[in-house]
């Protein structure tokens, strides 16, 4: 590796062109293991010029990223301030809670904040359709006219509509483990649980795309 002596005299001395810049994440922690498979990379370190060290800088970087992203767990990841409802709260209120904050979803829990049902935009979209459980191509029908709208009672409580079992997850799951499932269940958000099924967060597909991106940067 390297160039003879005499042209790398103006590098040893710190006097190289161009600044080389890594940005690290705030949230990546680079290991020794990160270091060393960086290293197995270069064969030597004799006369390294900074271009150089910079280079197994970078590929330790790459190793702690793609090991945080395989490493993550859920409770990384979470939003810890939840917007949940009470099975009484009425289908209008929820609609209004729902579109004043801007989220997909609010876990329906009891007095003991266990979770007993979630309502998403598509539980409250859905009864335009005047079906118990429209297809999309209901839903299509009322948006362009071609059916009339179900009249929604919005005083109705919202353990009428929301969804039950719900599919949950525990805070020690792995990202990776959480994203598969809520790909093959096809939906957005996931109330986080303890063992006695308390809410302790919320996981969407946003949370976790925004950690990856940022891994990745």
């Amino acid at each position: 590796m390297g160039t003879p002596p005499d042209s790398k005299k103006n590098n040893s001395s710190g006097d190289f062109s161009g600044d080389l810049v890594i940005e690290v994440p705030f949230n990546i922690t680079i290991t020794r293991q990160d270091i060393l498979e960086a290293l197995a990379k270069w064969p030597t370190l004799i006369d390294s010029t900074p271009e150089e060290l910079i280079e197994i800088f970078r590929l330790a970087l790459e190793n702690a990223k793609r090991r945080n992203r395989d490493e993550a767990i859920v409770s990384q990841v979470m939003t810890k301030s939840v917007i949940c409802l009470k099975p009484n709260t009425t289908i209008g209120e929820a609609a209004r809670i729902m579109t004043s904050r801007n989220v997909h979803g609010c876990p329906v829990v009891d007095e003991k904040m266990r979770v007993i049902g979630i309502v998403t935009e598509s539980n409250i979209a859905f009864l335009a359709g005047g079906t118990k459980s429209p297809r999309l191509r209901d839903w299509f029908s009322v948006i362009f006219g071609h059916q009339k709208p179900a009249e929604i009672n919005w005083n109705e409580k919202v353990s009428r509509i929301m969804s039950h079992p719900v599919i949950t997850v525990f805070p020690d799951t792995p990202v990776k483990e959480a994203l598969t499932l809520m790909q093959d269940k096809r939906i957005k958000t996931a109330p986080v649980v303890d063992k006695n099924n308390k809410l302790v967060g919320i996981l969407s597909l946003h949370d976790i795309l925004h950690q990856f991106s940022t891994m990745c940067r």
